[in-house]
């Protein structure tokens, strides 16, 4: 929020208009105002992710825990690591 800044105009209520004008000092209104609209930005950029997240699909497990999948999977990669490592010339 510290590069050049540019003009934007925005239509609010009347109401949320006078709020700010007696609430923020004229000369903060900007500031105030920019802040705000990052907030809501980062805060809907969460909740997209959060909701991403939500509907990943589903990874069937087979029965398997959480821990003996994650063994698995290791293993599988250790595995995957050695066979790598013996098929190069030395």
């Amino acid at each position: 929020m510290n590069d050049h800044k540019e003009r934007a105009a925005f239509t609010i209520s009347k109401s949320l208009k006078a709020e700010l004008e007696d609430v923020v000092p004229a000369s903060k209104r900007s500031r105030f105002v920019e802040k705000a609209i990052a907030d809501a930005l980062l805060r809907d950029a969460r909740q997209r992710a959060l909701d991403a997240l939500d509907n990943l699909p589903s990874y069937g497990t087979k029965g398997e825990d959480s821990v003996e999948i994650l063994r698995r999977i290791r293993q599988e990669r250790d595995a995957s690591v050695v066979a790598r490592h013996e098929d190069r010339p030395r």
